[in-house]
């Protein structure tokens, strides 16, 4: 039942996963994840007019209140659905205390976080920071159904915590028999994440 809950707060990226092949080594993130992390996570937020704003100018669908509530646990914030080239994107704003723009991206095959955390990377250089590792984690959540988690911080040149962070999630839903009896086609959410716990330096 639990992951049943959970996969139905992804229904909206489930129908555009599409199969790749299992290979050894993970692939890098699409170019379009990176862009759209870019676009609006870096260059927008964390004003929100400004982000609602490009929303609106792409004529972006809003998420329905009960879809934000299911993507963000509960939390106060916004989202939208972007039909992009290579597939469905969820974009998602969490309003304070914890701050935080994300993108998510249902996939067959999971994919590398070096190129997003490399345009991360860029983007606090651009300030004179740079990103230290931050804990690793690794949650199951019932059912087969698995949460793995890593993290980078920014800092100061002089090593201040500047409090953003950068979170690269990968959540792994296992093939399920359905009520027919088939198997369901196994896939992965990928989620990356600019978080703001407190006012930045």
């Amino acid at each position: 039942m639990k992951g049943a809950v959970l996969c139905s707060g992804l229904l909206l990226l489930c129908s555009s996963a599409r199969a790749q092949d299992a290979i050894p080594q993970l692939p890098p993130a699409p170019e379009e994840f990176i862009a759209l992390f870019q676009t609006y996570c870096l260059e927008k937020f964390p004003d929100d007019d400004v982000l609602v704003s490009a929303a609106q100018d792409k004529k972006l669908r809003a998420l329905t209140p009960a879809e934000i509530g299911m993507f963000l646990r509960g939390d106060p914030g916004q989202g939208w659905l972007i039909e992009g080239a290579s597939g469905k994107y969820i974009l998602t704003d969490e309003l304070p205390p914890i701050h935080a723009c994300a993108i998510r991206h249902a996939v067959r095959a999971p994919f590398s976080a070096a190129s997003v955390t490399q345009a991360a990377e860029k983007f606090v250089a651009a300030k004179g920071h740079h990103l230290v590792a931050g804990p690793s984690l690794q949650t199951p959540l019932g059912g087969g159904i698995t949460s793995s988690l890593s993290s980078q911080n920014e800092v100061t040149e002089s090593g201040i915590p500047t409090g953003e962070a950068f979170l690269f999630a990968v959540v792994n839903y296992p093939a399920r028999t359905q009520t027919d009896g088939s198997q369901s086609t196994p896939f992965w959410e990928v989620r990356f994440v600019r978080q703001i716990a407190r006012k930045p330096v």
